[in-house]
């Protein structure tokens, strides 16, 4: 369930956020009448892409110090209690 979560909690903003951004490239590539292959052969799809591997990496180590937290304690107690150790 965590590794669904995380995936849900990070991929969404990459979802929403890069067809809005590929558009928006698309129609300032047109307004600049730059040719598209000139924008490819510059364009930063490799730091992008680390930026990507990075939100993913770090929302899963998130998750997984969490989720190790959790499994080390009495899950019935720590709900019984109020407290999470």
């Amino acid at each position: 369930m965590f590794c669904i979560e995380a995936l849900v909690i990070a991929g969404r903003p990459v979802l929403i956020t890069l067809p809005i951004t590929a558009v928006l490239v698309g129609l300032m590539i047109n307004a600049s009448h730059l040719d598209l292959m000139e924008f490819w052969a510059a364009a930063p799809i490799v730091p992008i892409a680390l930026f990507i591997a990075a939100l993913f990496c770090f929302v899963a180590l998130a998750y997984y110090l969490g989720g190790r937290q959790i499994l080390k304690c009495d899950l019935v107690e720590a709900l019984r209690s109020d407290y999470m150790i």
